[in-house]
């Protein structure tokens, strides 16, 4: 799995791009938070 998950980083997929449409609809609030910045986390986070 973390090979797998590393080595798609390398062709520019994310794991949203893996996960079905139902559940990218349970989940659209926190992907939406996570694309303004607003996820509080202890490491450093770059948005594209």
């Amino acid at each position: 799995r973390v090979i797998q998950h590393e080595y798609d980083h390398l062709d520019g997929i994310m794991f949203t791009d893996r996960i079905s449409p139902l559940r990218k609809r349970m989940i659209k609030s926190k992907l939406s938070n996570m694309e303004k910045g607003k996820v509080s986390c202890h490491y450093r986070v770059k948005t594209v």
